[in-house]
């Protein structure tokens, strides 16, 4: 009786250790997974400042030239999940957001392709700005992929772009550019859309995720009726 009562004490610690778990998958904290009905609200976290974005199959998706900015949260690294859609689309992140023309706007843009085949660098809204950057650029990956977990980052005036095409946590393809002109920028962030892509995750650097409640939800559910079960027997017995 003393094992079964101290088993069903693990049980419901199990259950309740797994649902505040963060997620295994993505080594920062999620600011949005998307993870709510299909609709056009994109919640009160977000502003639209270009287009419209929505919610899709538990993805981010926008219009043409579309952008939005997240409320509450600052940081000079972003990292989202992206996905091309059709033969022309990219995914944006955007960091220090001071307005639609002057923030660095990094994407991946898939083009005559279903895969990414693209990065770019751009100041404001996929380049509509007012800045003279010298490190503007729009090149081809070095090679075409066709989903990747994608983290923009800014130290000192250089910015780098990493794509995890495997998901393991190890990005496999990297790029940079300097002379960021950093007196034009603003300190929010966010994404941008063209073509239907779909964003996942969306994340920045920290110790503790917010648990995507699809497997560790289940899991940890499955643990509590089990915990709960077993305390019921004990209490018939």
């Amino acid at each position: 009786m003393a094992q079964a009562k101290t088993l069903g004490r693990l049980l419901l610690g199990l259950a309740a250790g797994w649902l505040c778990l963060t997620s295994p998958a993505v080594s920062g904290i999620i600011l949005d997974n998307f993870n709510r009905s299909d609709g056009t609200n994109m919640g009160p976290n977000w502003t639209e400042r270009a287009g419209d974005f929505s919610i899709l199959s538990n993805r981010a998706t926008g219009t043409d030239y579309s952008l939005m900015t997240f409320i509450g949260a600052t940081s000079n690294s972003v990292t989202v999940d992206a996905f091309p859609t059709g033969t022309l689309s990219y995914v944006a992140i955007v960091l220090g957001y001071a307005d639609l023309n002057n923030n660095l706007f990094l994407k991946v843009q898939n083009q005559s392709s279903t895969d990414f085949g693209f990065v770019a660098f751009y100041f404001g809204n996929n380049g509509n700005n007012n800045a003279s950057w010298s490190q503007y650029y729009f090149g081809t990956l070095s090679s075409s992929f066709a989903s990747a977990r994608m983290t923009a980052t800014l130290s000192g005036d250089t910015v780098t772009v990493d794509f995890d095409t495997d998901f393991d946590g190890t990005p496999e393809q990297t790029y940079s550019r300097g002379s960021v002109p950093l007196g034009l920028l603003g300190s929010g962030i966010g994404l941008g859309s063209w073509g239907s892509a779909t964003m996942d995750n969306f994340s920045i650097p920290g110790e503790q995720v917010i648990p995507e409640p699809g497997t560790a939800a289940l899991f940890g559910a499955a643990l509590v009726a089990l915990a709960v079960g077993l305390r019921r027997r004990l209490r018939s017995n």
